[in-house]
């Protein structure tokens, strides 16, 4: 590599400088309400970037989970796919589950974690309870508590992991996003402006980080053991 050329880690920080960037800027469309006929493309392309990020530093598992996610952003926008939506995001907790059960298989149970598990347990039961009549009217109550079932399996396999706090953070965070939306739909309750954004677009930076950031100093740690050994 020449003298002048960036380093591939600098190309990749790059990359997820760009996406955390693309998928801050939606918040504006979130206060002025621009109605552009590519508004899903910029909705899910901040995403999208964070994926190739994942995809760029091996996290082979999560950057599926960041695409499928993009998906889900653009079907929301779309007319009559709103289940296909939630199926799209459910998919992605479902990879972002596997990160951190696989991490728990590895490193161990965090078992700080358990009052935090408890709680996310509790707080979806109780949210599920109070959501459950608009639900019904609405006829999502199978796709809604499937939906429910999938991502509390991610918050809480995240926080009995031994992840990054960030990543942690965010799977919390994605989980409140989730839950400003149901207040909305299915409560008929006002939400604040840009609130959902904001905490989603945070969650998928932060998940998309602090996962992302494992994969290449493992492989370090795994070469630098096996040059020790030999």
């Amino acid at each position: 590599m020449s003298a002048g050329a960036p380093s591939r880690s600098s190309a990749t920080h790059i990359l997820f400088i760009a996406g955390a960037l693309l998928a801050a800027s939606h918040l504006a469309n979130e206060w002025v309400k621009l109605d552009l006929p590519w508004g899903p493309v910029w909705k899910c392309s901040g995403i999208v970037v964070l994926g190739l990020y994942a995809l760029s530093q091996r996290a082979i598992l999560l950057g599926p989970g960041l695409l499928f996610s993009a998906l889900g952003d653009v079907l929301l926008e779309l007319d009559g796919l709103f289940v296909g939506g939630m199926a799209a995001f459910g998919l992605a907790h479902v990879f972002y589950s596997t990160v951190f059960i696989g991490m728990i298989r590895r490193d161990g149970l965090n078992k700080s974690g358990w009052p935090f598990a408890i709680a996310v347990l509790a707080a979806s039961i109780a949210l599920g309870v109070w959501f459950a009549p608009g639900q019904a009217e609405m006829g999502l109550t199978i796709p809604a508590t499937a939906y429910s079932v999938i991502i509390s399996i991610m918050v809480i396999s995240a926080v009995m992991s031994k992840a990054p706090l960030m990543a942690k953070l965010g799977a919390v965070i994605f989980m409140l996003s989730d839950t400003l939306i149901a207040v909305g739909m299915f409560a008929h309750q006002p939400v604040p402006i840009g609130s959902v954004w904001i905490t989603y677009a945070g969650a998928q930076i932060m998940i998309a980080w602090g996962l992302s950031r494992i994969a290449p100093y493992r492989d370090r740690a795994r070469k630098q053991a096996e040059a020790a050994s030999s």
